[in-house]
């Protein structure tokens, strides 16, 4: 899961976002009310961890201006606010659930795993398609004129990125965030590596298909010079 955790608290926060990333999840983290509440209109986060009290914006006026304004990604509440009228109203708020800290890690991965199915079961859909290509999010699997392609979870992630968004550019800063969920912690090497391999699983996989056009099996993950990388969807469209 792509999982955004607002929380001023830097040590649990690292905690959290340390044993959230050991679990597979990509999480991407700040510690300021107006930065949380930024970021989740900017980013279709497949769960959001929020606290209740942060600098400048608590974590319900968070809750309630996304809720507002359309933001429907499940949104699990912390805070130290213990009693009844707490819980009630964050639920009002918009939460799908609430934990009083102190909590413990496994009950944490637990309601985050339930959250997760009930999110599943409510999307109608998460196959993506780009021409021949097809990504079951749900399944964790991706095929290409029928065969199945076998990738490593950050080429997973990437290539979903790419499905979601074909043709729009993204830096190797937005790559960073949204894949390894930081700028901070990977470096241009290991996002170079991570396109490289992904070219080159896509280019023998199309390889399968005698149908597509494509002179040039490479550019499927296009570098834009001074700008990004894309997903070359032009390249990848079966004759009609």
């Amino acid at each position: 899961m792509w999982i955004l955790l607002v929380e001023d608290e830097k040590q649990l926060a690292n905690s959290l976002k340390r044993g959230l990333e050991e679990e597979g999840h990509v999480v991407e983290m700040t510690h300021d009310g107006e930065e949380g509440e930024l970021h989740g209109f900017a980013n279709d986060y497949d769960m959001v961890i929020l606290d209740w009290r942060l600098p400048h914006r608590d974590g319900k006026q968070i809750l309630e201006s996304w809720r507002k304004e359309g933001r429907s990604f499940p949104v699990l509440m912390l805070t130290a606010l213990g009693d009844l009228d707490h819980k009630v109203s964050g639920l009002d708020a918009g939460a799908d659930d609430y934990m009083g800290k102190p909590f413990s890690f496994d009950e944490l991965l637990a309601r985050i795993r339930a959250l997760g199915r009930r999110s599943s079961e409510m999307t109608q859909t998460e196959i993506l398609s780009v021409g021949p290509i097809e990504l079951d999010a749900r399944k964790h699997k991706v095929q290409i004129c029928g065969y199945e392609l076998m990738l490593r979870p950050k080429e997973f992630i990437l290539l979903e990125l790419f499905l979601n968004n074909p043709e729009n550019v993204f830096s190797k800063t937005q790559i960073a965030e949204r894949v390894w969920g930081s700028a901070y912690y990977v470096s241009d090497n290991t996002i170079e590596a991570t396109l490289s391999t992904l070219r080159q699983k896509l280019a023998e996989s199309f390889k399968e298909c005698d149908e597509i056009l494509l002179k040039d099996t490479s550019k499927i993950v296009e570098t834009i010079r001074g700008a990004g990388y894309r997903l070359n969807s032009r390249l990848i469209k079966i004759e009609e």
